[in-house]
């Protein structure tokens, strides 16, 4: 006698990939429940380029600042880093064979929390702009081998913690699939000039989210004012400097279908 397949349930928010080519598909068998990850090719949208330059400034605190005066993602997701992180080493201290256990499935949910919330602030970012627009980000590829700060420190475990390679994947595809282009600029001195009157001091910072420029006196949030700096960069440059975007190889977009077995 032959077993009746299982059925099964689509998540409404991929019920709009549905008809696209499939790439590749991976059963995965998590918490006693069956998903089926489907990878579709998208077409690229057809979208006349704008002028809209948005530079983005990428941080721990604040997930994501755009120049155009939007503050994205949640602060509240440091905190819950900070608690997970406390407890793998609660768990690393006790050593016993129940607390390793308890720590593979952490770094599972950790793991999946952070992808989580970087695949929500690159969709804020992409839908931040209009369609055709172009979103500069900052080159942080080296930032763990220029970063100066102190060994051990809380700050410094999470910029070596910090996914920003996957956020920027992540801003790429989504953004392409609004007709957007994704550039880099480098980061240097971004955090200290002064958005209005170009000055560059190292204390023009007074505090993590406080810039007042030693000069002219501007005055702005630490965070949006770099944002600033980050696209005014950009249109230094020429509008060079592409990191992703169009033109580049169509959006793979990985959709999570649960199989329910009766």
């Amino acid at each position: 006698m032959t077993a009746a397949a299982p059925p099964i349930f689509t998540l409404d928010y991929c019920a709009h990939y549905a008809g696209y080519p499939v790439d590749t598909a991976d059963l995965i068998s998590r918490d006693g429940v069956w998903w089926l990850h489907v990878v579709v090719t998208l077409p690229a949208p057809e979208v006349v380029p704008s002028d809209e330059v948005v530079g983005v400034d990428l941080g721990l605190v604040q997930p994501a600042v755009t120049s155009n005066n939007q503050f994205l993602g949640k602060r509240a997701w440091k905190d819950v880093e900070g608690r997970l992180f406390y407890l793998k080493r609660q768990l690393q201290r006790k050593g016993t064979r129940s607390a390793k256990r308890h720590l593979c499935k952490l770094r599972g949910k950790q793991a999946r929390f952070r992808r989580d919330c970087d695949h929500v602030l690159s969709k804020q970012i992409a839908q931040a702009v209009e369609p055709g627009a172009t979103i500069v980000l900052e080159n942080l590829k080296e930032i763990r081998k220029r970063s100066k700060l102190r060994k051990q420190s809380k700050t410094s475990r999470r910029v070596h913690s910090w996914s920003f390679a996957q956020v920027k994947g992540f801003v790429e595809y989504k953004a392409e699939g609004r007709g957007c282009t994704v550039a880099g600029v480098d980061p240097r001195y971004t955090s200290q000039s002064c958005s209005c009157c170009g000055h560059v001091a190292r204390n023009n910072r007074r505090s993590r989210g406080r810039f007042v420029c030693r000069v002219c006196g501007f005055e702005l949030h630490a965070d949006l004012n770099a944002a600033r700096n980050i696209a005014a960069k950009y249109h230094a440059s020429g509008g060079r400097a592409p990191t992703g975007g169009l033109p580049v190889n169509q959006p793979i977009v990985s959709v999570s279908t649960p199989l329910a077995l009766e």
